[in-house]
């Protein structure tokens, strides 16, 4: 049984991770642009603190039915005398592979549903994601719920493939963590190496507002994915706006209602009567 104090100590574990990985990514940021640093931060105050809002709306509410989801179809999976793919292939495969394949399966799962994301039907919640104009490792977290449902379909994914709990663990965080350094403000490129891996220039290019909703570089780590699918963009180190021309309005309300209002016309504001003198 879940208790109150694990549920806090939860949380508190979450807001350490998240203050370390934002002094990490500042001193990173300081030594690569300097004083222009500090001037990339303060420009981007207003949209990190929307995406605050976000990702503490999301932990609250969001993260805890996705986590409990994947826990129970876990448990399924797993009861006696069910059989699955870990008891046949990965006990047998042993712990390196089986990781190295996890991180792979986990971003090709994550490929898809990220590219199904941008179909037209889809794109108006994961819009919100695109939204924000001042790219930086933070910006991972602007998500909307809906797009959220994405990260549920590659745990199921996982899962249901007998993956063992702790590979699944492995590839989640491996996954998350490189998510934030490729949305990080820096202009980085790999190299030779963008055939294999997805650097911070690449994923700008996917965030890039002349781009939006046009699908290039789809997966979080493997470039390799685009490259097979014929999603792979990348001309040179990207410096140009972010954003989307979607008309969203402000705030975490607006942002959560903007796919209701696009799917559902009624639930759009009236315009303003025209005065007449």
């Amino acid at each position: 049984m879940v208790t109150l104090p694990a549920i806090l100590q939860g949380y508190l574990h979450q807001a350490l991770e998240l203050g370390l990985m934002a002094m990490g990514f500042f001193i990173l940021s300081l030594i690569v642009k300097g004083a222009q640093a500090v001037q990339d931060a303060k420009a981007a105050a207003h949209e990190t603190r929307a995406n605050l809002i976000l990702y503490v709306l999301d932990t609250l509410t969001v993260a805890p039915y996705l986590t409990l989801a994947a826990m129970s179809l876990s448990t399924l999976l797993h009861a006696p005398g069910a059989i699955y793919a870990g008891e046949v292939i990965w006990d047998r495969l042993g712990a390196v592979p089986t990781a190295i394949a996890a991180v792979m399966i986990c971003d090709f799962l994550g490929y898809w549903n990220h590219r199904l994301f941008h179909i037209t039907l889809l794109w108006p919640s994961h819009a919100i994601h695109h939204s924000d104009t001042r790219l930086n490792w933070f910006s991972l977290v602007r998500q909307h719920p809906f797009d959220r449902l994405g990260a549920l379909f590659d745990l199921v994914g996982m899962i249901a493939l007998g993956l063992p709990e702790w590979a699944v663990v492995t590839a989640v965080l491996v996954r998350h963590y490189w998510g934030h350094l490729i949305h990080a403000d820096l202009p980085w490129t790999l190299g030779p190496l963008e055939k294999i891996f997805i650097s911070p220039s690449m994923h700008r290019w996917h965030h890039a507002l002349e781009q939006q909703g046009s699908g290039v570089n789809f997966a979080t780590i493997f470039s390799l994915y685009d490259a097979m699918f014929g999603t792979y963009y990348a001309p040179a180190v990207f410096r140009g706006p972010t954003g989307v021309s979607d008309v969203i309005e402000p705030g975490p309300t607006g942002q959560y209602l903007h796919p209701l209002r696009t799917w559902f016309p009624a639930l759009r504001k009236p315009a303003p009567a025209a005065h007449i003198a």
